[in-house]
């Protein structure tokens, strides 16, 4: 009991710590307005794989991928303590998971309303995506937090925030390409 204890403070902070830096929801709430009018844009692309690659875009959304390195004294208390790699990955994967959901659900939501067409595949790529994008950010900022900044806007502007979106944005291509791969692999075996 304890130790959920301990997770759900950690979570509680996070939410805290967003509540206080208006700047980290300010790019919370622009990703929303991106998911918002990203379907228009992408719907004249081709169906299933269009929904992935806005899967993969909105996964820019770094501010919450960056909560360790903005705080020092966080990043101190976590690395300090005993057991602390497990008591902070967890809801460190469970905060950045509830953000990109939420932004990829408004995008589903979007996308049905003005192109139609999701799938049960669609809705289980949206979980993937938002579980895949929240791992690899707790991943990196736990073994490479970015240390080397002084004031925020260096901590804003590092290149290895960008990463996790690469990663995802090379992955909504390779999964976009799947379903034609598979009649290829079916002629071959």
């Amino acid at each position: 009991r304890v130790k959920s204890g301990k997770r759900a403070l950690l979570l509680r902070y996070f939410f805290r710590y967003m509540g206080f830096h208006r700047n980290y929801m300010a790019n919370t709430a622009a990703m929303s307005a991106v998911a918002l009018v990203l379907p228009f844009f992408l719907g004249k692309a081709a169906g299933q794989s269009a929904v992935f690659t806005g899967f993969g875009i909105l996964s820019l959304n770094t501010p919450v991928c960056i909560l360790l390195s903005c705080d020092r004294g966080l990043e101190q208390a976590v690395r300090f303590l005993p057991g602390q790699k497990r008591a902070f990955g967890i809801p460190c994967v469970q905060f950045i998971f509830l953000c990109n959901m939420a932004v990829n659900v408004l995008f589903l939501c979007s996308w049905q309303i003005q192109n139609g067409g999701l799938t049960v595949l669609t809705a289980a790529a949206c979980v993937f995506f938002a579980l895949q994008s929240a791992v690899l950010s707790a991943l990196l900022e736990w073994f490479y937090p970015i240390r080397s900044w002084k004031i925020e806007s260096d901590l804003w502007h590092h290149p290895r925030k960008y990463a996790v979106p690469a990663v995802m944005l090379l992955l909504a291509g390779a999964v976009s390409g799947w379903p034609a791969v598979l009649p290829v692999l079916s002629v071959l075996l």
